[in-house]
């Protein structure tokens, strides 16, 4: 299972690691909650172009991927169960910035 990957990035002179967000979420089990978000955003920002929707779903992705890692930076490790609680949180916390309530008694597992 591959839930990073390593890269030289030139700019930096540097290895990056970037999360394989799509594996994570279907690790941790979250993947249809991202999903739903997403489609949530979509609908709130209204009519937009096929990039512009690429653009907003990209963009919630590197939010997630940056809580994530600051997340992990506080903690200092973490295990599949941490991750996917502070996923849980950041949904829960995009949720209720637009309005939405979480299904039955909050509980999603």
């Amino acid at each position: 299972m591959e839930l990073c990957t390593a890269y030289a990035n030139p700019l930096f002179m540097e290895s990056t690691i970037r999360l394989n967000l799509t594996r994570v979420l279907e690790v941790t089990g979250e993947l249809k909650h991202f999903l739903d978000l997403g489609a949530i955003r979509l609908q709130a920002a209204g009519q937009l172009s096929q990039e512009a929707s690429e653009a907003l779903i990209f963009a919630m992705a590197d939010e997630l991927e940056d809580h994530i890692r600051a997340m992990r930076d506080r903690q200092g490790t973490a295990t599949i169960r941490d991750i996917r609680t502070w996923i849980r949180a950041w949904i829960d916390e995009q949720e209720a910035a637009l309005g939405v309530k979480p299904p039955g008694n909050g509980d999603r597992g």
